[in-house]
């Protein structure tokens, strides 16, 4: 006696056809854009590059385990900053503003946040746009009133 089965062919109907090729479709992208992200990573995090030409500065973090185990990290600055040169026109400034009661800050011929402010307040009483930067109209308008006063109220 011979037994023969017969197993059904797999029928395919479109929805499931294209869902499970939509299925492949997104994890091949999602698997691509991790690579992509992955790779971007490492060329940005500066992987493969030469060793820095700027001084680094070693930080020691204590792992505060029974060992007494730390961790070095070296540290490479992106963009030293440079130490701003003081100079003698912005003192000037500084000293001018604050004879007209506009600057109370420190005279270090270094601009600043009060020394912008400074100026846009000059500007808003001169009637000129306040841009917090000296321009001729700004320089005009604080030689003026370092000459006559900046009373508003008698013009």
């Amino acid at each position: 006696m011979t037994t023969t089965t017969t197993t059904p062919a797999p029928t395919s109907t479109p929805a499931n056809n294209g869902s499970r090729g939509r299925g492949v479709a997104l994890a091949v992208a999602g698997v691509l854009a991790g690579a992509a992200v992955a790779t971007g990573l490492v060329y940005g995090l500066g992987a493969g590059t030469a060793a820095p030409t700027t001084p680094t500065s070693s930080v020691v973090i204590d792992g505060g385990g029974a060992s007494g185990s730390s961790t070095h990290h070296h540290v490479t600055p992106v963009n030293p900053v440079k130490p701003v040169k003081p100079s003698a026109a912005i003192e000037t400034l500084q000293r001018e503003l604050g004879q007209l009661n506009y600057y109370e800050g420190p005279v270090t011929g270094i601009m600043n946040a009060q020394t912008t402010q400074a100026i846009t307040y000059l500007q808003r009483d001169a009637h000129l746009p306040q841009t917090g930067t000296m321009n001729a109209a700004t320089q005009a308008a604080l030689a003026n009133f370092l000459a006559h006063g900046n009373n508003q109220m008698g013009s």
